[in-house]
């Protein structure tokens, strides 16, 4: 499981648009964001940087923690 920060996550559509995209690339993977917190936590066969590369892509860099 990969837990990443993401500064803004600022509504629901923004979830729903990581969500989106994540399940594009990895349609297995199970998602968890804390909108309010800015956490995204991902469970997925794909490396962290595949994940990264998705989200940065959509404009929602990240940072690990």
């Amino acid at each position: 499981m990969y837990t990443l920060k993401v500064a803004k996550i600022a509504c629901g559509g923004c979830a729903a648009k990581i969500n989106s995209a994540l399940k594009t690339v990895d349609d297995a993977a199970e998602i968890v964001i804390d909108r309010m917190a800015g956490i995204i936590q991902v469970k997925s066969d794909l490396s962290l940087d595949e994940i990264r590369t998705a989200l940065n892509q959509i404009g929602f860099p990240t940072v690990v923690i």
